[in-house]
């Protein structure tokens, strides 16, 4: 079994002069996470599946929601390890949660887990979450490769490791 930073270290990138992670953020580290084998991302997935159930212990996800800027597919691998053998769990994206005409109660009492490759600024899980909840779900927990927030949630974060900070270029609201 092969450790999570080594297989990390793989696809990082270091930078002298900062660069551009989003709108809102500059790093000089770069994770090139859509670089991770299939095996390296099944590897960190069992890895992210045994502490999820630890956190969440004793209830367990039922449905996993992938966040935008998804891309190594970490939720699809999940919700085969998250699952009983042979089975697996259902995901969807976050553009799914929008309640219209009649289905906006498809999500209530459901137990849910967010799922991003790297959690940056966490405001696209905050979103997510509130998203969720006012339709009736339980977020268990945000479940990702890396997380950069350095600070606590609505919920546990799970990650296969936390990664360099980044720096904000304005206030967040």
């Amino acid at each position: 079994m092969e450790d999570i930073k080594d297989i990390i270290d793989r696809v990082t990138e270091y930078y002298a002069t900062p660069i551009r992670l989003g709108s809102r953020c500059e790093a000089n580290v770069f994770y090139r996470v859509e670089d991770l084998s299939i095996e390296e991302l099944e590897e960190i997935a069992e890895q992210l599946s045994e502490r999820i159930i630890n956190v969440c212990s004793p209830t367990l996800p039922q449905l996993l929601i992938s966040l935008p800027g998804s891309f190594a597919g970490l939720a699809r691998v999940l919700s085969k390890t998250l699952a009983p053998y042979g089975e697996s769990l259902e995901v969807v994206n976050v553009e799914q949660l929008s309640p219209g005409k009649g289905k906006s109660t498809w999500l209530r009492g459901s137990n849910v887990i967010l799922i991003n490759d790297v959690i940056t600024t966490a405001r696209t899980c905050l979103e997510a979450h509130t998203r969720a909840t006012v339709m009736g779900a339980t977020v268990l927990c945000w479940a990702a490769i890396i997380d950069r927030t350095f600070g606590p949630g609505p919920v546990p974060v799970v990650a296969g490791m936390t990664g360099e900070p980044v720096q904000l270029l304005e206030d967040l609201p």
